[in-house]
Order: structure tokens, then sequence, then C-alpha cells
């Protein structure tokens, strides 16, 4: 008997992981509809960073020469400070641009739902997932929604895709397993300095806390400080938010602490308290799960928009080549995100010396080219890379 569904696929939210699928299965002839709850252009709490793999991704995709025209600065140095010791990393550019860039994810995100627009996928924003629709057999096959007005309606769909982040509403409906990797994680207090002459990605440690300048949109760069969460309170509880980026970055590197105290802040300061570092299941009769929705690690490593990317494409390929069946996504899916999944737990410590985080760093070089690779060779001769 055959199902009737208003579209193939639905995917829940349209930031980074949700936009990017959507377009490459509608680019695959896949009808999709994305939603999302909150509205088209809005920013998020983000490191901004896009890993090297994820530029990669973005040049496949044809999309990185539209993020370089619209004004992201690009990155060609990464510069690491253990204590008294500097290693500065040149990033080779890659096929259409740069090989690192950091946009804002106002601007990121709605370029991405932009090319899925374009590619023939339909967004409707501040619209919000209610339930899912289930057949006898209890597989998904579609989901309720409800309208910027508040009514509700259906959507029937041959599959459903979470990318509704960290704390998805869809894996809480679907009962999608948690499993815990570790309790410790830091906490990170965002904020926005205008340093127009910040070229390089800067990342300083000090025993307990870290600090990353990472150059974002018009002039202004990201400055993350990370800790203990009872150090990052304690020092916000004291001198609030804007004082605690200032104090801690002095207590890391005093030349840095006095740049920033000269810069102008160009909004305010905003806490990420942190989050374990979790696993969840990500798949089930007529769904599954991407990105932070699927697995959360903590930001210290920069690599959740990587995730998200390398998520994105690699479950559009899955289910074009199995006919919409989620089985085995995750099987191909953790040897690939597990080695840095483990290896930023075990960052989350704050007793290590700077010596153990700096060979913590240079591992993490490698299995990131690793990463690349298997990326490069599961979708470079896909049609979803053309």
């Amino acid at each position: 008997m055959s199902q009737r569904r208003d579209v193939d696929v639905v995917v829940i939210g349209a930031r980074c992981a949700g936009a990017a699928h959507a377009r490459l299965l509608a680019e695959a002839g896949v009808s999709t509809l994305v939603v999302d709850r909150c509205e088209e252009g809005s920013d998020t709490l983000s490191s901004h960073t896009l890993t090297r793999g994820a530029v990669k991704q973005l040049d496949r995709w044809d999309l990185l020469p539209r993020l370089v025209a619209s004004g992201t600065p690009g990155i060609s140095r990464s510069v690491f400070q253990f204590g008294e010791t500097t290693i500065p990393l040149d990033l080779r550019p890659v096929r259409s641009g740069p090989g690192m860039v950091a946009p804002r994810r106002s601007k990121l995100d709605a370029m991405l739902g932009t090319a899925a627009r374009e590619a023939g996928a339909e967004l409707r924003y501040r619209t919000s997932f209610r339930d899912t629709i289930r057949d006898d057999a209890g597989r998904v096959r579609g989901v309720r929604l409800a309208s910027p007005e508040g009514w509700e309606y259906s959507v029937r769909a041959d599959f459903v895709v979470g990318a509704d982040g960290l704390r998805s509403p869809l894996a809480r409906n679907v009962g999608a397993r948690e499993t815990t990797i570790t309790e410790a994680f830091h906490s990170h207090l965002y904020g926005y300095f205008v340093l127009p002459d910040q070229r390089d990605n800067l990342f300083a440690f000090a025993p307990g806390l870290s600090i990353g300048l990472t150059p974002t949109d018009g002039g202004v760069t990201t400055v993350i400080v990370s800790g203990s969460p009872a150090r990052l309170r304690a020092e916000i509880s004291e001198k609030g938010a804007e004082g605690a980026i200032l104090s801690l970055a002095s207590e890391i590197d005093a030349d840095l602490g006095a740049r920033l105290r000269a810069a102008q802040m160009s909004e305010r300061a905003r806490l990420f308290a942190g989050h374990a570092t979790i696993r969840r299941q990500s798949s089930g009769p007529g769904w599954a799960l991407i990105g932070d929705a699927g697995q959360f690690r903590d930001p210290v490593t920069a690599h959740g928009i990587t995730d998200a990317f390398r998520d994105a494409e690699h479950l559009a390929l899955h289910l074009l080549e199995s006919g919409f069946d989620a089985a085995g996504y995750e099987r191909e899916r953790n040897p690939v995100s597990d080695p840095i999944f483990a290896l930023t737990a075990e960052m989350t410590r704050y007793d290590r010396p700077l010596t153990e985080l700096s060979a913590q760093f240079v591992r993490l070089s490698q299995l990131m080219r690793d990463e690349q690779a298997w990326m490069e060779e599961r979708f470079g001769a896909s049609a979803l890379a053309a």
C-alpha cells in the first residue's frame, strides 16, 4: 500500500547542518521542506570557525567564493601560544579561496538557506516542530508543525531529519538514546572586539585557561575565553562579563590583555555555561539526526561546523544510496568522528600541563587530516560533490 506524502524529506532546523543537508538533497531532485523556529538570518552563539574540512566542502559546493565576496576575511595562519612557546601554522588555500574562514552565523546560515532555496528546497522560518506522525509499524512518516501565527498542521514525508541542535526536540520526541562521553566541560565567554589589524587565528593557553581570537566579518574579532565553570562564574560575578574577559585575557597574556582593553567591544559578551560531551542514537525508522542534535562535543576544538557539514553531506548521500533508509549511517559515521570526539573529551580536563596540551593539538591536527581524507574519498566522486 502506498504512503501518501507531501514531500520526500522534512528537515527540522535551517542552520548550517540543516540548510546544507537540504540543499544537497534538493540538488539531487529530492523534494525537501526545511523549517526553523527562528527568524531567517538570526545569529547564534558560535566560534564561527570553519576548519579546513568544512572549507573544502564549501569549495566543492561552489559556495566559498560567495562567502569571500560578501566580505568575510580569509585566514592564512593560526598561531598557538603555550606559555613561552609559540607555534605558527600556515594554512594553505583551497581551490577557490582561503584555507580558513570564520563568518558570522547570521551570514553563513542565511547563505546556506538561500543556496537551499536556489536548489529547489522550501524553507519556512518561525515555524516550530510539535510532533511526529507515525504509521502502524511505528515508522516516522511526517511531522506536526506550528505556523508563525500558532496554528498547527501536518506534513507527511518519507523521512524526517533533525538538525535542531544540542537540545533537539526531535531527538526527545523519537526517544533517541543518549550516551554521556564525559561529564567534564569548559565554560566559554564570547566577546566581539573591533580589531581590524587582527589577521591570524590566535590561541593562547595558561594553566586552566585559554583564549582564542578569530577574525570575523566587519573588522571584528571573536574573542573566546575558556576555563572551568566555577572560575568563569566567579570572574563574571565579581567583574561582569566584559571585565571577566579582560581580566582573564591579561592573566593568560599581559600584552594581549592590554590590547583588548584598548579596543572597543562591538556587542555585549555572552556566556555558554557548557555541556557534557554526549552522543545520541542518531537514526531510526524514518528519522535521523545530524550536527549537534546527534553528537555534541565541547567547543574547545572549534569543530562543530565541520561536524555539521560532514554529517549533512554524509547523511544526504547515505539516504540517496539506501532509498531513505538510515540504517548503517551511524556505523559509518562513528569511526570517522570517534578519534576527534575522544580527544575533545580529553582536552576538557583542567589539570593538563601545557606540554601535554601542545601534544594534543598536534594530535588534533593529524586527526583532522585523516577526517579530510575520509571525506574526500566518501564524497569526492559522488553526484553530491558536483
